[in-house]
């Protein structure tokens, strides 16, 4: 997944035994690490409608990250390296999108919520990930309100050992794709200091 050095021989390496060949380089895959330009992005969709996207309600102050040292070191106290899966997906904030429908017809639309995270790109760090997404209906001329909940696990890593810690930084929400705004996709961004 992460982009570095491949055990595989280059694919544009002509000589033989392919084992002459000097080894590639991994470039990252999805989109959560890939750095190149995608024929696709992730996410995307065709509609005969397009949409407008504007956060309503966004986390005012700076996002606690006490909830997740508690539940870290309550696990931690009980021995465990791992808290379950069901505590970590407590939410931590709430967006409410508010999704216009700007075209000529009644149509569908995925809204997709993605954190970039501190020091995305470096490291292992991904470059974003998908926290949340939601199908609604829009009539056209009329606005659809969306509910997404990013998690107590969106604000946290896995380090080097091995163990889920807290990441405090500067966080980029992004609702929908940046790459696809000119066709009429919805795009909205929030930054949300966490501490």
């Amino acid at each position: 997944m992460r982009p570095g050095p491949s055990v595989w021989p280059r694919p544009d390496c002509n000589l033989q035994p392919q084992s002459r060949c000097p080894n590639g380089t991994n470039p990252g895959r999805t989109y959560r690490f890939y750095t190149g330009t995608a024929v696709v992005p992730f996410g995307f969709g065709l509609s005969y409608t397009t949409f407008t996207y504007k956060i309503a309600q966004y986390p005012q102050n700076v996002i606690s990250l006490e909830p997740v040292r508690k539940l870290l070191s309550e696990t931690a106290a009980k021995g465990q390296l791992f808290p379950s899966l069901k505590s970590l997906y407590v939410p931590l904030a709430e967006y409410q999108v508010d999704v216009t429908n700007t075209g000529n017809y009644d149509a569908d639309d995925v809204v997709l919520g993605f954190i970039t995270p501190p020091d995305a790109g470096k490291d292992g760090v991904p470059l974003k990930y998908l926290f949340g997404f939601e199908r609604v209906h829009v009539p056209r001329g009329k606005t659809v309100s969306v509910f997404l909940y990013p998690s107590l696990s969106d604000f946290t890593q896995v380090d080097v050992s091995g163990l889920r810690v807290p990441v405090p930084g500067d966080y980029m929400v992004e609702f929908g794709i940046p790459e696809t705004q000119e066709l009429g996709q919805g795009f909205a961004v929030h930054k949300i200091q966490v501490a």
